[in-house]
């Protein structure tokens, strides 16, 4: 009788490759235990800030953090390879067995047909003797039951084929995306060793050289923040109210995965930080690993991909198909280009600690439909200048 079982080569290999993705899973898990570690050092480190010391363990803190992280995703893209090979072989072997199932049932309809009408009794004239004729007769009604058993069961394989088909070509472009998601970590930590050469080389390694440093990024981070209060000020007293787009829960998608640790306005820390002397925070604060991805929280277009290295760090602002403009800030790395279209959700930067900032995070502004602009600024690269609206007044 025909056979659709699993040929043991087959098994074996599917078996093997099964293992190998269990391990690497395990292997991924251990890591993510460490990144509990890291995360601790580099929000303490940063924090703290005070000395050259403090601030080259935060810098080896994240590039061991990234190290991880790409190391991680080496992982998931192996696993990724290994189902898209699992896959693969699951793929061959139905094709193999719907070629021996055709076959079959081609051998079966011709056994069916080559004795149809035939009547009993010249059947039985056929064969020598009695039991031959019985045994002929009870194979034709066998032969026909399971003709109608494998028809079936090439139906089902043909279904699980093209699902697996299906299967297998999102696994490929899963893979595309853990590739370009590894190509951005490894930019990330060329970013962070370069920050941390370019301090060294600054200081030349010496406390009192990095204090000077301090001394004046501080000034200039104060002057910056009271540059874009005095500029916003104006915009926002200016704001048409009616002109606004309608202010509900889910207007705009959560950018970030993390903890809301600051509000929008003259919040509590505003008031007792230095780092506000005007005490005013034009949007959000939202707490998260090092390197987690940004997204966009509405479909729109990219305005602006900048720096403003005393202020808001490396930044990236969208204008959405309602009138609002976003602004995320801090981030470690940039990944979209100006005037380039993208959806809700769609991955454009990660989270860091660029600019004025004292850990790692994302800050998130929401600014008001035709007040944003980009203004130059002598002491801080490009500002990103809008009528600051409540971001939590469209987020869910």
């Amino acid at each position: 009788m025909f056979s659709i079982g699993t040929p043991r080569a087959f098994a074996g290999e599917v078996d093997d490759l099964k293992n190998q993705i269990d391990a690497r899973q395990k292997e991924i898990q251990n890591l993510k235990e460490k990144e509990k570690e890291y995360k601790g050092a580099i929000s303490e480190k940063r924090q703290k800030a005070a000395t050259l010391a403090d601030v080259v363990l935060d810098f080896n803190a994240k590039i061991q953090k990234t190290e991880k992280d790409i190391s991680e995703k080496q992982k998931e893209i192996t696993i990724s390879s290994l189902r898209i090979r699992q896959i693969e072989l699951e793929v061959d072997e139905k094709g193999e067995a719907i070629a021996r199932m055709h076959a079959y049932i081609g051998s079966a309809l011709r056994e069916i047909y080559e004795n149809d009408g035939i009547e009993s009794v010249e059947l039985f004239l056929k064969y020598k003797n009695l039991s031959d004729f019985f045994n002929q007769v009870e194979y034709r009604q066998i032969l026909q039951q399971d003709f109608e058993f494998r028809v079936e069961a090439l139906k089902s394989f043909r279904q699980k084929l093209e699902e697996q088909k299906i299967e297998l070509t999102k696994e490929k472009d899963a893979l595309k995306v853990l590739k370009s998601e590894l190509e951005k970590r490894n930019m990330i930590l060329e970013d962070e060793r370069e920050e941390k050469r370019s301090l060294l080389t600054q200081t030349r390694n010496e406390e009192w050289r990095f204090k000077e440093v301090l001394k004046d990024v501080t000034a200039k981070q104060e002057e910056i923040q009271r540059e874009i209060f005095n500029l916003e000020q104006k915009l926002r007293e200016a704001i048409d109210a009616s002109k606004l787009p309608i202010a509900a829960p889910g207007i705009l998608h959560w950018p970030v995965e993390g903890n809301l640790t600051q509000g929008y306005g003259c919040t509590k820390f505003a008031k007792t930080s230095k780092a506000y002397p005007t005490c005013f925070h034009n949007g959000i604060d939202i707490a998260g690993s090092y390197g987690t991805p940004v997204k966009a929280a509405r479909q729109g277009k990219i305005l602006g991909v900048e720096k403003a290295p005393y202020a808001y760090g490396k930044w990236i602002t969208i204008e959405h198909d309602n009138g609002l403009v976003t602004l995320y800030a801090h981030l470690s790395l940039q990944g979209v280009k100006p005037g380039q279209e993208v959806e809700s959700g769609d991955i454009i930067g990660y989270m860091g600690s660029t600019g004025f900032s004292t850990g790692s995070h994302l800050h998130f502004t929401v600014y008001a439909p035709n007040s944003f602009a980009t203004k130059p600024s002598l002491l801080s690269g490009t500002l990103p200048i809008g009528a600051s609206l409540n971001p939590l007044d469209y987020l869910p």
